[in-house]
């Protein structure tokens, strides 16, 4: 499978090399944009946020997992004695396929959009909120627009509800806690900032 490929060369010394990359390009672009702002924030907000997506991303892959796992059991394709021998390796599988649309989201996506948010004053729960539905509804008209297969050209409603399903738990386990976490880590440099203004 081109899938078994990807895992392969994601998870070679080359592949880890570039995901690597990838994130430390990320923070570039993080003190690029936050400018002077950047002294007073540092990097910690963008750790954080990090963090929290590599947490988000291994639960929403555990959680995919099981929950295939248990339809497969239910099938009587698999045996629940193999839960624990199958659903941990599923779940690394999944979560380093991911990492091919998450990092370039987070880097190009969700880090410019927060540090913009940021230095205007703007990074607010309800700024938030509105960035990220829409997010979800952008990659959602994306994916329908581009039809993968005949079922999705000749099916177009389910075909829009099925991706809007299909991305929320990534919106509920990486992108809130993305932005949430950034929102969290630069609470003293907005608390500072209404201080300095009022």
């Amino acid at each position: 499978m081109p899938t078994d490929w990807l895992f392969s060369w994601l998870t070679s010394a080359f592949g880890l090399a570039l995901i690597g990359a990838a994130v430390m390009a990320t923070f570039f672009i993080w003190r690029t944009m936050l400018g002077e702002a950047f002294s007073q924030i540092g990097d910690k907000p963008l750790v954080l946020a990090y963090s929290c997506v590599a947490v988000g991303l291994v639960g929403m892959s555990f959680v995919g997992s099981y929950i295939e796992f248990s339809g497969r059991v239910a099938n009587g394709l698999l045996h629940e004695t193999q839960r624990w021998s199958i659903v941990p390796g599923w779940m690394i599988y999944t979560t380093m396929l991911s990492l091919v649309f998450v990092l370039p989201l987070l880097g190009l996506v969700g880090v410019p959009v927060a540090a913009s948010l940021l230095t205007r004053g703007l990074l607010t729960p309800l700024n938030i909120a509105v960035r990220v539905l829409f997010l979800w509804s952008a990659l959602t008209i994306f994916g329908w627009i581009l039809p993968g297969n005949e079922w999705h050209r000749t099916h177009r409603l389910e075909s829009f509800m099925m991706g809007l399903k299909n991305l929320l738990p990534g919106i509920i386990f990486i992108a809130l806690p993305f932005m949430f976490a950034i929102y969290r880590g630069t609470r003293a440099f907005r608390l500072g900032r209404r201080d300095a203004s009022g």
